[in-house]
């Protein structure tokens, strides 16, 4: 007597499309004169000088002033929650810069 095995393969779709959590802009300033700015660095090389670079050039040509800088542990890692809520409630805009 003869047996056979028959097997059974299913094909799967190895394609996905991305997940974009939903988000609400925030509204557009008028200019950037006398506003509050917050820096988030990256973690990466050169990222801070950046931001230095750029809160210089701000704070020339617009009077911003830097409320708050925060540098994420790694590039790789969100910043935290937590800290996006505090640097929204003490800066008019914020910056963030991915270094080299």
């Amino acid at each position: 007597m003869t047996t056979t095995n028959k097997k059974v393969h299913q094909l799967v779709d190895p394609t996905t499309s991305a997940i974009v959590p939903e988000f609400t802009l925030s509204p557009r300033l008028d200019s950037l004169t006398n506003k509050k700015m917050g820096l988030i660095d990256d973690a990466k090389t050169n990222a801070k000088e950046l931001l230095e670079e750029l809160a210089e050039l701000l704070k020339d040509d617009f009077g911003i002033e830097v409320q708050k800088y925060y540098q994420k542990p790694s590039a790789g890692k969100p910043t935290d929650p937590e800290v996006i809520k505090k640097i929204s409630q003490e800066c008019d805009f914020v910056v963030v810069a991915i270094g080299s």
